[in-house]
């Protein structure tokens, strides 16, 4: 009798919880138990409905009923990792397994099996091979190269279970990426009140109501993102423009090919992204290449580097320079490329057309207004059309991610572009730099320093012709 209760228990999590822990789980939470060996879960949910509980049941009943496995939680914080750990401990405690090993981030039991709370960063969880559970709370704050990180912890034990728990944030987060996806291999549970009505009391819910905003209200407990929507640049427009095969000449024919340089401030790096209308394609925009120049380069060395892409190019290249957070770069810009250079100023809005002759040192260059929404609605213009095609590679889907990870704001006026806390768009930008220059109604002014330099004509006659 003994060893088929231990077979059940074994099969099932949720009854282990109940008859050992004398936990009852909710329904949502026997889903997330039974889920089979091997599956990746996604698990969105208000707060204070037993998020992290469930988390430490499950890697419990492996730590305990599977000798020698080893399972990790993942926060966007070590001390937060330690609260499921200290669960997850108590727990096991209360199975009568002993611990011998047992500190605030580590625990290893009696059975050869171990249970690590990971610090909050990349560097320092990399090469662990996990048998049991990989657990992700608060999975939306984690950052993207915390998650790329801890998915390759099972590679070689394809038996483990990878668990993103988490409430809302953004449309743009890495647990809403794999939240909204349309993979079938993802069991995904939701957990929030207007599901699950008997999660929390409904007094409580009702003053959380009076004491937050509607839209925080949403987040905490109904699972809606804040304020963002999914970005437009969605990544079938990404395949489809990579995928699509074009003659080899198309990257080569520019006229003439365009340096959109955007300048980023401190934390940013500064890019450039070159493309044009080629010969071979008139009707469509091509982008070629990526590049992101080093950090801490400013005025001369910052226009250093870009000349050396210019160089690729025989120097007969349209610089299209964002001087919005530095005028006086354009000073510095003037000096390496003259007339070549045109300045964008973006602001919330403008159509482009807008221009100003700005006076600089040794001459002058021209300036346009645009809106940096007028500017990604021009660019997912041309991918919703069609018309772009974009050189397959690591540097063109790194610079497609930033505008898959915009947060997009909807009002009536339109929508609005944001860069998500603590990311880049450095790269998005100068993207739609080019589309916003290769069909601008100017680009023929602008070829013009371009243009071979006709030899002046002498006089026929007189004397001047005499000599």
């Amino acid at each position: 009798m003994q060893t088929q209760l231990q077979i059940a228990y074994h099969l099932d999590p949720a009854l282990w919880a109940r008859k050992v822990l004398g936990i009852e789980p909710h329904a949502w939470q026997e889903k997330y138990l039974r889920a089979r060996q091997g599956q990746r879960i996604a698990v969105l949910t208000a707060r204070q409905v037993g998020k992290s509980t469930v988390a430490a049941v499950g890697i419990a009943h492996t730590a305990v009923l599977m000798p020698g496995s080893t399972s990790v939680v993942a926060s966007p914080t070590q001390p937060q990792s330690g609260e499921v750990l200290r669960k997850a401990r108590t727990m096991i405690n209360k199975a009568g397994v002993a611990l011998t090993i047992d500190n605030t981030y580590r625990i290893e039991l009696a059975n050869g099996s171990r249970v690590l709370a990971l610090p909050g960063n990349e560097e320092s969880i990399r090469g662990l091979t996990v048998d049991g559970w990989v657990v992700v709370d608060e999975a939306a704050r984690v950052e993207p190269g915390m998650m790329a990180a801890l998915e390759p912890m099972r590679i070689q034990c394809p038996s483990s279970r990878l668990a993103l728990l988490s409430t809302a944030w953004s449309r743009t987060d890495p647990f809403w990426s794999a939240w909204a996806n349309d993979d079938p291999t993802w069991l995904k549970i939701r957990a929030t009140v207007d599901v699950e009505p008997g999660l929390i009391a409904p007094e409580v819910l009702e003053e959380m109501r009076r004491q937050l905003s509607e839209d925080d209200f949403k987040q905490e407990f109904l699972g809606i993102p804040a304020g963002a929507h999914l970005s437009p640049f969605n990544f079938h427009l990404y395949e489809r423009a990579a995928q699509t095969q074009v003659h080899r000449y198309v990257w080569d024919t520019f006229v003439p090919p365009i340096i959109a340089h955007d300048v980023g401030r401190s934390r940013d790096r500064s890019t450039a992204v070159i493309g044009g209308i080629s010969l071979f394609a008139p009707d469509f925009l091509a982008l070629k290449h990526f590049y992101e120049l080093p950090q801490g380069l400013f005025g001369s060395k910052r226009a250093q580097a870009l000349h050396e892409i210019d160089r690729y190019y025989g120097h007969k290249t349209i610089i299209i320079a964002d001087i919005s957070n530095d005028p006086t770069y354009a000073e510095v810009l003037y000096e390496f490329f003259g007339e070549r250079v045109i300045g964008v100023q973006i602001t919330r809005h403008g159509d482009g057309l807008e221009v100003e002759r700005r006076q600089i040192k040794n001459g002058h260059i021209w300036v346009y207004t645009v809106g940096r929404t007028y500017l990604f609605d021009h660019l997912h213009r041309d991918f919703d059309h069609d018309s772009v095609r974009i050189l397959p590679g690591s540097d063109s889907m790194r610079a497609y991610e930033q505008l898959m990870s915009l947060d997009v704001d909807v009002r009536d006026s339109g929508r609005i572009y944001r860069c998500p806390p603590g990311q880049h768009d450095d790269l998005a930008i100068s993207c739609a730099m080019v589309s916003w220059a290769a069909r601008h109604p100017h680009i023929e002014l602008w070829k013009r320093p371009l243009q071979p330099k006709r030899p002046r004509k002498g006089p026929e006659y007189g004397w001047g012709a005499f000599v």
